[in-house]
């Protein structure tokens, strides 16, 4: 019989180990708890666990507490609709004769995570009084946008003619900031962008207080927290 080589056993042992840990990992996975320091996360808890977010308070001159609660009831059913999509497809079956059923709740769970994110950025950066943006972002408005007014127009028309969301969004892949118009479906939106500033502009986040998307809309650009912006722009931004 051929000896062993002390360096081919010492391979053969390390790599053994290797596979004993991989193992030991995949039946072990680690605790769940969310990216609580990167990201539009940076400095605060992660989703994970999913806890709803709670509900926001009146906005005198702004919003009411009943219309903020119907908002809140429509984040809530989408919040047990993401619970009840992804407590199903840990064991839908995946066989090709139920692919209808299966793309139902793949549907289901991507539509309902984006509307519960949208709506919990939507209320941070909802603020009680006005705001006036800092240096930080008013310069990025300038750089990105050719000036606050400019992309203040912009984002009213996108707002105009969204169907359920008017957001603006920091795309990391061309350093840039972008106004996006999206509906209920496509609320992913930018693939890979971050959001910034979120407008709920469905009929139940403003038609009981206003008689018409127009006011509501410029309302809310009296009333975002800038603030809230400049922190989640300094947490991804690039530079």
């Amino acid at each position: 019989m051929k000896p062993v080589s002390r360096r081919r056993m010492l391979g053969t042992m390390v790599f053994a180990g290797a596979a004993f840990a991989g193992r030991a990992l995949a039946a072990t996975p680690p605790k769940e708890t969310g990216l609580s320091f990167e990201g539009l996360l940076k400095h605060q808890p992660g989703f994970q666990p999913r806890r709803p977010a709670p509900e926001p308070r009146e906005l005198p001159g702004f919003l009411s507490r009943r219309q903020l609660a119907r908002t809140y009831a429509v984040y809530r059913d989408a919040f047990a609709n993401l619970l009840a999509a992804e407590h199903s497809l840990a064991t839908a079956s995946r066989a090709p004769a139920d692919r209808v059923a299966y793309a139902r709740l793949r549907r289901d769970q991507i539509e309902a995570a984006n509307s519960v994110l949208l709506h919990e950025f939507y209320f941070r950066n909802l603020a009680s009084t006005r705001v006036q943006p800092p240096q930080y972002v008013t310069a990025n408005f300038n750089e990105h946008m050719g000036s606050f007014g400019s992309w203040r127009e912009d984002f009213a028309a996108c707002a105009r003619i969204a169907e359920t969301w008017a957001v603006l969004v920091y795309d990391p892949y061309d350093d840039r900031w972008h106004n996006a118009a999206l509906g209920a479906s496509d609320a992913g939106g930018w693939v890979g962008a971050n959001p910034l500033v979120v407008c709920a502009i469905a009929d139940y986040a403003w038609s009981i207080d206003y008689r018409d998307r127009d006011t509501y809309v410029d309302a809310f650009l009296g009333r975002i927290d800038w603030n809230e912006v400049d922190a989640r722009y300094h947490a991804v931004d690039r530079q």
